[in-house]
């Protein structure tokens, strides 16, 4: 395997996507905070994460499954890793048998529209090129929504391998700079759990302040009164 420090995430993949900036603070700054939507998917993943198997649904079901991809140079963990039984699927020797395989990605909220959110898909994307890698398959993919209770089936296309591969880029180059890029014009923040880290209510009290006593000439000048 490459170093620790060539490898990323999974799930920084997705935090990239939803907003840069938010995964700087993180990445280079070590900043986090919990809010209510975290604490949500924090229960949605409470049973996934235990790491126990078992049978479900016609399936061997494995949680919490680590994988890599070091031609990517990818790591991170599977929510839920369904095994079928199937003659011409991959062979698992801990089973004695072969399997097709499918990850499920748990997630609390469905999308407003479209199967599933791009960041999202994007993770689940990297942890199927994981997957795929290591058991020489070509697994299926799966969202779980648990405000609706259902699941929907995610499907990839070669643009979108391309794209992942851009992304992963851009995050290394960020990293080995220690750049933190700034906040994305229309970025969405009202249910981030940084919001108060990234936009700390004093230093918004502070610009207000100042743009009470700034005072702006109609030829275009400046003061502070």
């Amino acid at each position: 395997m490459k170093s620790s420090d060539a490898l990323t995430d999974i799930r920084s993949v997705q935090q990239y996507l939803y907003c840069p900036h938010r995964w700087g603070l993180m990445e280079t700054d070590c900043s986090w905070a919990e809010n209510v939507f975290v604490c949500k998917g924090n229960l949605v993943h409470e049973n996934v994460d235990t790491g126990k198997c078992l049978f479900a649904r016609n399936a061997i079901v494995e949680r919490s499954v680590r994988v890599y991809n070091d031609d990517w140079g990818l790591f991170g963990v599977v929510d839920c890793l369904e095994l079928r039984r199937a003659a011409a699927g991959c062979l698992i020797e801990k089973y004695g048998g072969r399997f097709e395989l499918a990850i499920v990605e748990y997630k609390v909220r469905s999308p407003k529209s479209g199967d599933f959110r791009y960041e999202d898909g994007m993770q689940l994307l990297a942890q199927k090129i994981c997957v795929d890698a290591i058991f020489k398959t070509d697994c299926e993919t799966f969202f779980y929504y648990a405000n609706i209770r259902k699941r929907v089936k995610a499907e990839f296309h070669k643009e979108d391998y391309s794209f992942l591969r851009a992304t992963l880029a851009e995050m290394n180059e960020l990293c080995k700079a220690s750049i933190i890029p700034p906040v994305r014009k229309g970025q969405y923040c009202g249910g981030c759990s940084l919001k108060d880290i990234c936009m700390p209510k004093g230093e918004k009290n502070r610009n207000a302040k100042a743009a009470e006593h700034t005072v702006y000439h109609p030829s275009g000048g400046v003061s502070q009164s």
